[in-house]
């Protein structure tokens, strides 16, 4: 943990949350899923695994990141079919387009653009935004509770989803409760709040308030299942290196440099207290992965 934190700016407006949390990201670009810890990708596989992708499918993914998601969705649906990932943050962006290139699939794109309003000027980019009712599927993994306005998001992608179109979520249910300990001990020293942090009014709240907000923005037919992911960490110092390459460092800028010291050695006695005799540490999520049809489900496409 070596970097200095810069002045974080009063977010009072959703395009002050958005410009923020674009710099987040912009921050945490060239160390993202680069500190030798797996999480991220894996969870992109399993949800595209849910979506049912088919070769020749037009994808979008919003919130593309490092192309977690992009990528294997590409991948799945082949050279026939088309993928754009869309991400406020140009270093998130600039990641994705080198993930693309190196794994050769030349039908995807990534573009920096808004990922709640999917609208940008087609002359500044190599592709157009999707036409209403041309995609088969749209992924937001990981990514949909930052958004400001979710609900307007989930009909904005209901709009461009065809007949047989599916909105494929991933994000977060209970956290570890061993780790609720490590969290009690850093929550003194932060003058702001964490960039996970849901509103009072998030449907990410519980399974039922989301269905309920995907019901109302027109999809026909909506599934969640939970799934536990384990992450591994070979010590404390990497579990460290880990926070500040994730979103999770927006809590740690927050800390006054005064505080810093203290704020980590409180952490580092919790942490201490999980470490197993190899000194190792292990979190245990638990992902929740909502699949949305704009039709009712058959009995072929019950999720798994």
């Amino acid at each position: 943990m070596t970097e200095t934190a810069p002045p974080q700016p009063v977010t009072d407006t959703a395009q002050d949350r958005k410009t923020a949390l674009a710099g987040l990201f912009d921050r945490s670009a060239p160390t993202y899923e680069r500190v030798g810890v797996s999480h991220f990708a894996e969870l992109g596989r399993r949800l595209v695994g849910h979506a049912d992708i088919l070769p020749g499918d037009r994808l979008l993914d919003v919130g593309c990141g490092t192309g977690a998601v992009l990528v294997p969705a590409a991948e799945a649906t082949g050279f026939t079919g088309s993928a754009i990932g869309v991400d406020l943050s140009c270093g998130m962006v600039d990641r994705s387009r080198e993930a693309l290139r190196a794994a050769g699939l030349t039908h995807a794109h990534a573009v920096v653009a808004d990922a709640e309003t999917i609208d940008w000027d087609a002359g500044e980019h190599a592709v157009p935004p999707p036409a209403n009712g041309s995609l088969d599927a749209v992924f937001a993994g990981i990514s949909m509770f930052f958004f400001p306005h979710p609900r307007q998001a989930a009909a904005r992608y209901r709009e461009l989803l065809s007949p047989r179109g599916r909105l494929a979520i991933s994000w977060w249910g209970r956290p570890d409760p061993r780790w609720d300990p490590v969290f009690a001990a850093s929550a003194p020293y932060g003058r702001g709040g964490s960039s996970h942090a849901l509103p009072e009014d998030s449907p990410f709240r519980s399974v039922e308030a989301l269905h309920a907000m995907l019901e109302e923005a027109g999809f026909a037919a909506v599934e969640t299942v939970e799934q536990q992911y384990v992450t591994r960490f070979r010590g404390t110092h990497q579990w460290w290196d880990w926070v500040w390459s994730t979103a999770g460092r927006m809590f740690w800028e927050q800390v006054p440099a005064s505080s810093m010291e203290h704020a980590k050695a409180a952490v580092d006695a919790e942490l201490d207290r999980l470490r197993a005799p190899d000194g190792s540490l292990t979190n245990t999520s638990a992902v929740r992965f909502t699949i949305a049809r704009t039709q009712p489900s058959t009995a072929t496409e019950t999720m798994p």
